[in-house]
Formats: C-alpha cells, sequence, structure tokens
C-alpha cells in the first residue's frame, strides 16, 4: 500500500504541473481559433490526475485490478475504432475538418491516453 500512495502523489504532482501548463501553452492558440499544438500535454495532465486516483485501486495486484484491466481494455478497443471511424469521416470523405496528418495522429493519440485511464475510473466504480 505504501507503493500506492508513492504513486498516487507521484501523478498528483504531475498532474497538478502539466495541466495549468498546458492551459498557459494553448491559450493563445484557442483565442486565434487555431489547432492547440501543445493539447498533448493537457491530455498528459488529466491522465496523470486520473492515475493518481486508480493508483490504490491497480497496485494491489489482485483480481480485482485484473479485471479492471481486462474490462476497459476491452472496450477501449471498441473505442478507438469509433475515433478512427469518426476521424475517417470528418477529415477524409466528408471533409468537414481539415487537419494535418500530425494533427489526426495527435488527437488520436490525445484519445487514448485520455480513454484508457478513464474506463479505469469507470469500472473501479462498477467492480
Amino acid at each position: 500500500m505504501k507503493k500506492a500512495r508513492e504513486n498516487q502523489r507521484t501523478y498528483l504532482f504531475l498532474a497538478v504541473i502539466m495541466i495549468p501548463l498546458s492551459i498557459y501553452i494553448n491559450y493563445p492558440y484557442i483565442a486565434k481559433g487555431e489547432f492547440p499544438e501543445g493539447i498533448m500535454t493537457f491530455f498528459l495532465g488529466t491522465s496523470a490526475l486520473m492515475m493518481s486516483y486508480l493508483s490504490p485501486h491497480l497496485f494491489p495486484k489482485d483480481e480485482r485490478t485484473k479485471e479492471i484491466i481486462g474490462r476497459s481494455m476491452t472496450v477501449n478497443y471498441f473505442i478507438l475504432f469509433g475515433s478512427f471511424l469518426i476521424l475517417f469521416l470528418l477529415v477524409g470523405s466528408l471533409g468537414t475538418i481539415t487537419l494535418s496528418a500530425t494533427q489526426v495522429l495527435l488527437v488520436l493519440f490525445c484519445i487514448m491516453i485520455t480513454a484508457i485511464p478513464l474506463t479505469m475510473v469507470i469500472y473501479s466504480k462498477l467492480i
């Protein structure tokens, strides 16, 4: 349990540093109406915040932990495919949004690093 507390503090420290820093970095882009290039920092911060919540639930390494991780990975598989489909439709065939390849990859990465801990938080409440 001591390891879980240590990890929880580390994740919380990272989140407290990264979220305000990312808001400071991304604000000029958002104010101009442009795609924020540093948005990944914000999503890494929110992911660290969720991991600080999850730390006591995931580090005991028991059956509950295995079930939380297993179910969340299954759901994340479908979330990522849904994200691919939506981005393909918005950027590709329908063409309503114009994004560069780097921006599309950035959006997918942000979805991935947010969806994984978010589904774990949801399943930690349900299980």
